[in-house]
């Protein structure tokens, strides 16, 4: 008992200290799936190293600057479990601290909300939304947007149905909307929202193999509405099982879009490639993709290829863990005045669970984009340790 209270009065004190947080982590909070409503209260902090803090290219005869900086990421999160629903909501809260160049210490803010619930035997609903505040584009990991040492807000809802109209027959259909804004009057970057609308339905013919149709319609209103562009792809899905825990999954066909601003239009073929396996102590996913999508930093239109790949270790079943995600983006612009744009992203975490309520961790994150153009690429390296404490608690 007296533990406990320890480690409850230590969390709220580092929760109400609130001076300092770093760069956002892929650190994650373990979902203890347990019935009924509970709250866990959690606090990351630590110490970490960044090698780009104003996110510029090298040029001749000049140092890019580097910092150190202490972070402290006060955490809340509420979950509910039954038999028919769960749901999860949560913030997260980042404040930085510079130890030179404190005039870049700032507070962000991420939130998110999820809830799957099974309306009937053959009828399942699922919400969810995630806002980011971000100090730095970098962070945000969206198509076409450039490195920049600008503050961003990015919000992605999404609400979906899938019904299962018989016994080897599945429909699924899906609303999606992405809303992105920048700092900065003079900022180029112009940010917008874009609808999509993603309907599917395919058919069991054995146990591991299903095939299927799927046709998804987007619109985007980006530059406060002087750019609107509709994006369409049409095609087939092929789903295997490999095994109980392995599963890939195959789409392809035809992809049209228009921007009737600048009067473009283009056709071509889309691609998407996953996989996953699930095993008790870790899942690993790869993905490939490659389709029209609208740049929400420029109002242009791009082909894009995207590759990922990840690694998520169970905080409840490994003591010692492993979470790691990596992508790569490729865009090619159709307009003349647009650079094409490389950009990748490495996130890792290795920890150590010296209590269930505490965690040692290290941390590393990576980050690269490329334009073309002489000077044109940003490398940026954030490193450091960090401890993390949370501690569910049942509310009755």
């Amino acid at each position: 008992m007296l533990s406990r209270i320890i480690r409850l009065v230590l969390t709220g004190a580092l929760l109400s200290a609130a001076p300092v947080a770093a760069q956002e982590s892929p650190t994650e909070f373990p979902s203890w799936n347990i019935p009924g409503w509970t709250f866990t209260p959690g606090v990351v902090f630590g110490g970490m190293y960044d090698s780009n803090v104003t996110l510029s290219s090298p040029g001749v005869g000049q140092t890019i600057p580097s910092d150190k900086l202490f972070q402290i990421e006060p955490f809340g999160q509420v979950e509910y479990f039954s038999a028919r629903s769960t749901m999860n909501a949560g913030y997260r809260g980042f404040l930085r601290r510079y130890i030179d160049l404190d005039v870049l210490n700032s507070l962000d803010h991420r939130a998110f909300f999820s809830l799957r619930h099974r309306v009937s035997r053959r009828i399942t609903l699922f919400v969810s939304d995630n806002f980011s505040d971000v100090p730095t584009t970098d962070r945000l990991q969206l198509n076409g947007v450039p490195f920049q040492r600008s503050g961003a807000r990015h919000n992605a809802a999404l609400g979906s149905l899938e019904a299962r109209l018989s016994r080897s027959t599945d429909f699924n259909t899906r609303y999606e909307m992405t809303w992105v804004d920048f700092d900065r009057q003079d900022n180029p970057l112009i940010g917008g929202i874009v609808h999509g609308v993603r309907n599917s339905l395919s058919h069991r013919f054995h146990e591991r193999v299903s095939l299927g149709g799927e046709y998804e319609f987007r619109w985007a209103d980006l530059n406060e509405g002087t750019r609107q562009q509709t994006f369409q792809e049409a095609g087939a899905v092929l789903r295997y099982r490999a095994g109980e825990a392995t599963m890939f999954e195959a789409a392809g066909g035809a992809a049209h879009l228009v921007d009737r601003t600048r009067n473009i239009s283009r056709s071509g073929p889309y691609v998407r490639l996953e996989a996953k396996h699930r095993a008790r102590r870790a899942t690993l996913g790869a993905e490939f993709r490659r389709s029209y999508i609208p740049s929400v930093a420029f109002g242009g239109t791009n082909q894009t290829e995207v590759v990922r790949g990840y690694i998520q270790m169970p905080l409840e079943h490994n003591r010692l863990y492993l979470q790691q995600s990596v992508i790569w983006h490729r865009t090619k612009p159709f307009e003349a005045f647009s650079l094409p744009v490389r950009s990748a992203w490495l996130d890792s975490v290795v920890g150590y669970a010296i209590q269930r309520w505490f965690r040692l961790e290290g941390y590393y994150a990576f980050s690269n984009q490329t334009t073309g153009l002489p000077g044109g690429r940003i490398v940026r390296h954030v490193a450091g340790v960090q401890f993390v404490i949370s501690e569910p608690m049942r509310i009755r």
